[in-house]
């Protein structure tokens, strides 16, 4: 056995693990295990193509090729998977970055793989925090548990018409004798605090989430309460 290759898979496991534990943590779409794979995945293809092409001969950077092509697909699934929002392209864009990491490892550029690594996850987390207190709008999502959803879709334009902050459709599930309403908008932090306290003061509104994903609208309601 070439203990190159098993150097290559495992550092490719705990790279990608490493991102994939800060989306793990988000409750992100790309979770721990996914980027584990797309990056303990690209690592063996390049390292196959890298082999083939010495032992044969050929273009190694035709795999390379490919496998941007099918990190592709997954990045725009994860678009896609958000009910008619354009959410998701963070964790797009950190799918591609994993299997760049997974591409270096590959090719036997140990430093690279790690410093992107470290790069990708300061920019995931500190970042994201410093980007949260900067001015100017940004996009917030709302996951509502109503129980009447006529009077609850008039309370949430009345209140955003209030605060001049457009949203585009709305998606609602029932279940039961609840709805689960998904929007989301663009406006202010301060605008956002002050939608969530309006809405969670209604009372045909049960429960209000902020920053809520795909995976959060998709999650089944509990019965109300006797």
């Amino acid at each position: 056995m070439d203990y190159t290759v098993v150097i290559k898979l495992v550092l490719a496991g705990i790279l990608g693990g490493l991102v994939g534990l800060e989306r793990q943590m988000r409750d992100k779409p790309a979770g721990l295990r996914t980027n584990i794979l797309i990056c303990v995945g690209s690592t063996l293809f390049m390292t196959i193509s890298t082999r083939v092409a010495a032992l044969l001969g050929g273009d190694p950077t035709r795999i390379a090729a490919q496998i941007i092509s099918g990190i592709g697909f997954l990045g725009a699934g994860a678009v896609l998977h958000s009910h008619g929002f354009v959410v998701g392209l963070t964790t797009a864009a950190t799918i591609w970055v994993v299997a760049g990491i997974g591409m270096a490892l590959g090719s036997g550029l140990y430093g690279t793989a790690v410093l992107t690594t470290v790069i990708s996850i300061i920019t995931l987390t500190l970042l994201s925090y410093v980007e949260d207190r900067m001015p100017g709008p940004r996009t917030y999502s709302y996951a509502l548990v109503v129980t009447d959803l006529n009077k609850a879709l008039s309370s949430i334009n009345q209140i955003l018409e209030e605060f001049s902050v457009p949203t585009s459709s709305f998606n609602f599930r029932k279940e039961a004798e609840q709805f689960r309403v998904w929007f989301s908008i663009a406006g202010s932090r301060k605008a956002n605090l002050r939608i969530i306290e309006r809405l969670s003061a209604l009372n045909h509104i049960t429960q209000v989430e902020s920053g809520s994903t795909a995976k959060d609208f998709q999650r089944p309601l509990k019965p109300p309460e006797q």
